[in-house]
């Protein structure tokens, strides 16, 4: 693995790494509040615009499925550069959008390059990065979501009342413009590209990833089919307008950046021991979850530890997947990009009419069940004094 030499030099490169994904986070976050407006200037109803919605995930979806098997191959800092003037291409689509389909295609583009960036720059953190330090680089670069979470969605609404939402969407493409050469600022000597694409099997035999990927796809479903229904929950508890919801997913945001301090000490534990215990703990926040919502107040702060939680979970997946052995590791990077996006259109699809006929708690409670279950298995039989890095079945 080539690593930078200096740990100046390193902190430099997760700058920029942690500000491309802030801009891919905040492209995707800031549709929900432009909706109204969106749907009035496109004379579309709800349902044609949560399709647009929809059309994102499945872009990112596809693309980490078909990329994943050919990201050892690319130069990953060029593949990243290429995908971020896609998306700034696929926003302007959206900005110039007279009809909601446009809107759609607009979005299925952007999607389709955010499914190259974030496995990329996930298995480009891990090569730039020396072994000891993986999980707090891990943890400094997915702060780029807390960013995006924070100052996304009020960066959004401020340009679209001084503007529009069209103003909005040409102001993110400009940000994915800019990225384009500030990831031309990452060192051009990264590993050496793979010879051939790597298959899904020849990553899923490395001995530890198919665990994680399951330990995935219940983190994240888990977070999707609590995390989409909390602000209609409690703005409907409390008889409250928008500024709940966007209170909750501020605290929330504030949490999960505020957890970065917590990062050395998963590189010190190591994520193969903590992958149980994360899950194990986040499945008991699912039980506090809901109850927290029946005070107004505690409903603000709670999501503030509920962000905690699942940054240091996040970053004990992404640490385990990121040390995969280093012809495998984009490929197993790009099938948690896919597994990512599979639970966030089933957390909302599947669990929306769990939410709808039994109400918050018992769709808090399946997240529960289902962590339970994952850390059972990891607890069970991921080995855990090995990393995929040393022990693989190939």
């Amino acid at each position: 693995m080539t690593a930078v030499s200096t740990v100046p030099s390193t902190q430099n490169h997760l700058v920029i790494l942690m500000a491309g994904i802030a801009a891919v986070g905040i492209q995707a976050l800031m549709l929900s509040p432009l909706l109204p407006d969106i749907a009035q200037a496109l004379q579309a109803g709800p349902a044609e615009i949560g399709i647009a919605s929809g059309a994102y995930g499945a872009g990112v979806a596809l693309a980490a499925l078909l990329a994943a098997p050919r990201l050892g191959q690319w130069r990953k800092r060029r593949a990243i550069q290429i995908a971020f003037a896609v998306i700034a291409a696929g926003l302007a689509v959206c900005a110039a959008a007279f009809d909601w389909r446009i809107l759609v295609a607009g979005q299925f583009i952007t999607g389709l390059a955010a499914g190259v960036i974030i496995p990329g720059t996930y298995a480009l953190t891990a090569d730039l990065t020396p072994d000891h330090m993986r999980s707090r680089a891990m943890g400094r670069v997915i702060f780029g979501w807390s960013v995006a979470m924070v100052a996304g969605i009020p960066f959004a609404a401020l340009i679209a009342d001084l503007l529009d939402w069209r103003g909005t969407f040409l102001a993110v493409s400009t940000i994915s413009a800019v990225m384009i050469f500030g990831i031309g600022l990452l060192p051009r000597s990264e590993a050496v590209a793979a010879a051939r694409p790597v298959s899904y099997r020849q990553a899923l035999a490395v001995t530890g990833i198919p665990l994680a990927l399951i330990a995935t796809f219940v983190f994240m479903i888990a977070f999707y089919q609590t995390y989409t229904f909390l602000g209609d929950h409690v703005r409907h508890l409390h008889q409250a307008g928008a500024w709940l919801g966007g209170l909750v997913a501020c605290s929330y945001g504030v949490g999960f950046g505020l957890a970065v301090f917590f990062d050395a000490f998963i590189d010190r534990v190591g994520p193969a021991r903590l992958m149980a215990a994360a899950l194990f703990v986040l499945g008991i926040n699912y039980i506090l979850l809901p109850l927290s919502t029946l005070t107004l107040w505690t409903a603000i702060a709670y999501p503030l530890i509920w962000g905690l939680a699942q940054h240091v979970g996040m970053n004990t997946l992404v640490s385990y997947i990121g040390a995969a052995p280093q012809a495998e590791r984009s490929t197993a990077m790009g099938l948690f990009s896919f597994i990512t996006y599979v639970a966030v259109g089933l957390g909302g699809g599947v669990y929306g009419s769990v939410y709808a006929n039994y109400g918050f708690f018992a769709t808090s409670f399946a997240a529960t069940a289902s962590l339970w279950i994952g850390a059972l298995l990891v607890l069970l039989f991921l080995p855990r004094s090995a990393t995929p890095a040393t022990s693989s079945s190939r």
